[in-house]
């Protein structure tokens, strides 16, 4: 397959939201073609169980690059869990925005994973970003809107984001037993919540609806300023 030069992707509000997409549920292969073929996969892959978030992402990802990738049913699926969606592409360009420009890990990176700093030198940036990984990993917590992360370097920039942005939030730890793993999170005050869920330019309206069933917003745009869907 041949994946053409490396052009440079800009970073702006689309590949900002993207990258927190990214880093929410999406995976940048660390692998080689095949057993033969050593040179490097440049797959990238987003799964989620929305699916009309997920061809909105398609829709914001191939108005940068250019792909037949489709969004695809997961054929197999465990009981008793919802049905996955995932979206698979190759690219050396944005594999190499991805991990070269913006440092993000390729492989597993679930407790290793961060807020990039070219992000956090960008605060015109900030809020498209945090509705990227919100978007993907973020939810309720408790009865206010949040995130929980295995990786510390994430919640602690993802924190000073929040701060910047002078949203009010706390931050806690925890050990789930059952894998042994220390986790962190960010809890949105409640004084803050309409601030937040208001200035998260979103793409993701499931997640938006479960969310404000939780929590007492009294006027929500509809979260899309700023990206083209």
């Amino acid at each position: 397959m041949n994946l053409g030069k490396i052009n440079k992707i800009p970073l702006n509000n689309i590949t900002a939201y993207l990258a927190g997409v990214i880093i929410g549920d999406g995976n940048v292969s660390n692998a080689s073609k095949s057993k033969k073929d050593k040179s490097k996969d440049y797959r990238i892959t987003i799964e989620v169980t929305d699916l009309n978030f997920l061809i909105n992402v398609e829709k914001l990802i191939k108005s940068i690059i250019k792909t037949k990738s489709t969004v695809t049913k997961r054929s197999k699926i465990k009981e008793k869990r919802k049905q996955l969606y995932y979206f698979q592409f190759r690219n050396k360009s944005f594999y190499y925005f991805l991990t070269k420009d913006l440092e993000i890990p390729a492989g597993k990176k679930s407790n290793i994973v961060f807020v990039p700093n070219k992000i956090l030198k960008s605060n015109g940036l900030y809020p498209f970003f945090l509705a990227g990984v919100f978007d993907t990993d973020g939810g309720i917590r408790g009865k206010t809107p949040g995130f929980t992360s295995a990786s510390k370097k994430l919640i602690d920039g993802l924190s000073f984001i929040l701060n910047e942005l002078k949203i009010t939030h706390y931050l806690d730890s925890w050990v789930n037993k059952r894998y042994n793993q220390r986790y962190y999170g960010i809890k949105i005050s409640v004084k803050d919540t309409d601030k937040f869920l208001n200035g998260l330019p979103s793409c993701n309206k499931e997640k938006l609806d479960k969310v404000l069933v939780h929590v007492d917003v009294p006027e929500r745009s509809n979260g899309l300023e700023g990206l083209p869907i």
